[in-house]
């Protein structure tokens, strides 16, 4: 997400509709949902090099103007094909981009199964956004340090950026649980819907909406802390307070997938 969508994003989060139904789900529910469900391979990293922008993804590698800690290339790994491992520490922050072998679309599904890290204040955890770098279209998945699930959609109206925004699970704690995320995009009949463990959680429509996605999108997965001294951040997702040397949060994406959705 944007820094000036993440500072903005706050005053719309804090006014969202209550949790959906589909949010009292219990984690037993959740489970079963998942399994109803081909399971995700793993992200395919096998042509990840640094600085190798036609591969499939990127871990990105430089300095994050959004918070005090940089990005770093190091800090996502998947030792065994598996899983993979984004771990944040007071040295590093992971984020992982979809570069040139990754095709971007229009329309389609994208999805990841992931165990989230510890949640805390000023934490910005993303298991799936999707971007476009010139229009700046996006459609994200974002916990705000332990505010909830926030699902925001941004399309530029005559130049400028508008968002919609929608808290989730407002007062519950999903710290080291297991889920499956999805975005389905139908650029035709002007949908974008997200997904919980195989539950709609949200739909925006273009016919009830001034703004709309229309660009062709690609997917990123992400977590950072949010500069404390930025009072946006703070009212949005509360205050980053630091990480002591020698300690981390790891975020675990055991799969993704795109598919051209019907």
């Amino acid at each position: 997400m944007t820094g000036a969508a993440i500072v903005t994003a706050a005053a719309t989060a804090a006014a969202a509709p209550a949790t959906p139904a589909a949010a009292a789900s219990g984690d037993a529910d959740a489970a079963a949902l998942r399994r109803a469900v081909a399971p995700l391979p793993p992200l395919n990293l096998t042509d990840m090099r640094l600085w190798n922008y036609a591969g499939r993804w990127h871990a990105s590698e430089w300095d994050n103007g959004m918070g005090p800690i940089p990005w770093r290339y190091n800090h996502i790994a998947q030792p065994s094909g598996g899983d993979t491992f984004f771990t944040l520490d007071a040295n590093g922050a992971p984020q992982l981009q979809a570069m040139g072998g990754t095709p971007v679309y229009t329309r389609g599904l994208w999805e990841t199964e992931v165990t989230l890290p510890q949640l805390r204040p000023g934490l910005i955890v993303a298991p799936l956004w999707l971007w476009d770098d010139a229009s700046r279209d996006e459609v994200d998945f974002e916990f705000a340090g332990r505010n909830g699930l926030d699902v925001t959609l941004h399309a530029a109206l005559n130049g400028q950026m508008q968002q919609s925004t929608v808290r989730l699970f407002a007062g519950r704690d999903m710290s080291g649980e297991r889920h499956r995320f999805g975005i389905k995009i139908d650029d035709g009949a002007g949908t974008v819907d997200m997904f919980l463990d195989g539950a709609l959680v949200q739909r925006w429509t273009r016919s009830a909406m001034s703004f709309f996605v229309s660009h062709p999108l690609k997917p990123m997965i992400e977590m950072w802390p949010a500069d404390p001294n930025n009072g946006g951040f703070v009212s949005w997702a509360g205050r980053w307070t630091g990480i002591a040397a020698g300690d981390s949060l790891r975020m675990t994406v055991h799969g993704y997938a795109y598919s051209a959705a019907n």
